[in-house]
């Protein structure tokens, strides 16, 4: 039985340096890996339906990313010049803004540095309005889910105009789609 078994073992022997284990090189890429297709949740998806709304509000919406990616550019649908604002809901943390110049149209501006969000964790995206420019959509009645994006609700804070995280009069709002900011979102992919 010895001698049968010599001559497998010497096989095994033999193979084993010719048999390639499987490496894990270029499974996990960086969390802030943009490759995917740029969604605009609201800018490819609706318009607005009233436009020129004299507001001194910020006004935006609540979202969820369904996938983890990256937001590159902040924007909006309003006329003039206006700060767009970006916070983590869970912490209230302030992540970013941008000044954007829009004409009743989707403008979108870069962040100096693209932002990493996480799939399952709420984000806001905000426009302050001062006094004049507002734009909204009122048959939207959300939610919706865009592409990669669950936008749930809009939101807005009277007379805010800060990177502070607003203490929203209304957060949990789904009839119509106030103040018409807007993200560039790009997957992982």
């Amino acid at each position: 039985m010895i001698r049968r078994n010599i001559p497998l073992l010497f096989f095994f022997y033999a193979i084993n340096a010719q048999i390639a284990l499987p490496t894990f090189q270029a499974v996990h890429k960086p969390h802030t890996t943009t490759s995917g297709t740029p969604e605009n949740p609201l800018g490819s998806n609706i318009s607005a339906t009233h436009t020129n709304s004299a507001w001194h509000y910020t006004l935006g919406y609540r979202f969820t990313p369904q996938v983890n990616g990256t937001i590159t550019q902040l924007g909006g649908y309003f006329i003039g010049t206006r700060t767009v604002r970006l916070w983590q809901r869970s912490n209230q943390s302030f992540l970013g803004s941008v000044s954007v110049t829009s004409n009743n149209d989707w403008s979108y501006t870069d962040l100096a540095s693209s932002i990493s969000v996480n799939s399952g964790t709420e984000y806001i995206v905000a426009v302050t309005m001062t006094g004049s420019g507002g734009a909204y959509n009122s048959t939207w009645n959300g939610p919706h889910t865009y592409g990669n994006i669950l936008v749930s609700y809009t939101c807005w804070k009277k007379n805010h105009n800060s990177n502070s995280y607003p203490y929203w009069q209304n957060e949990t709002y789904t009839n119509h789609m106030y103040g018409m900011a807007d993200i560039t979102f790009i997957p992982d992919s």
